[in-house]
């Protein structure tokens, strides 16, 4: 009898992963966030990428109508969309950007948050990334959450 077990990609897919986030400040204020985005990705020498997305009423932070409408495949109610950072690939990251805290799960509801990179859980890769920006921030840290990894439709 052959007992070995094996593993599929697809078990891997549809997922929510653990993740390390490593967030440089939070405030209610989306203005406060984008400016102090805007310093850290100069004093840190990283990668400035608001993906597009502006501060929303409703939901907090939305893409363009254009581009809800357009992940939704043309359906208008699509839109205020909110794709948290990460989510789809579940891939690390090291770039700077403004998120808003409702999409992750453990995080208080209503912040914008300045994140500075999404890593491994207490890998090395986030504990070097934390050493180097708390040179700057000291009062940045990693909070762990978990991003979705799969299907976005």
């Amino acid at each position: 009898m052959f007992a070995a077990h094996t593993t599929f990609a697809q078990d891997e897919f549809n997922v929510e992963v653990p993740k390390d986030i490593i967030i440089l400040n939070s405030t209610k204020d989306y203005k406060t966030a984008l400016s102090t985005a805007k310093k850290a990705s100069v004093l840190l020498r990283k990668k400035l990428d608001l993906r597009g997305l502006m501060p929303n009423n409703k939901i907090g932070l939305s893409m363009s109508k254009g581009d809800c409408m357009e992940d939704a495949g043309g359906d208008e109610t699509g839109y205020p969309c909110y794709p948290a950072r990460g989510d789809g690939a579940a891939i690390n990251d090291d770039y700077i950007s403004v998120e808003y805290s409702n999409a992750y799960k453990g995080f208080a509801k209503g912040y914008y948050i300045v994140v500075a990179a999404i890593t491994d859980v207490k890998s090395l890769d986030m504990k070097n990334k934390l050493a180097a920006i708390k040179k700057k921030y000291p009062d940045a840290y990693a909070k762990r959450t978990n991003i979705w990894r799969g299907c976005m439709h």
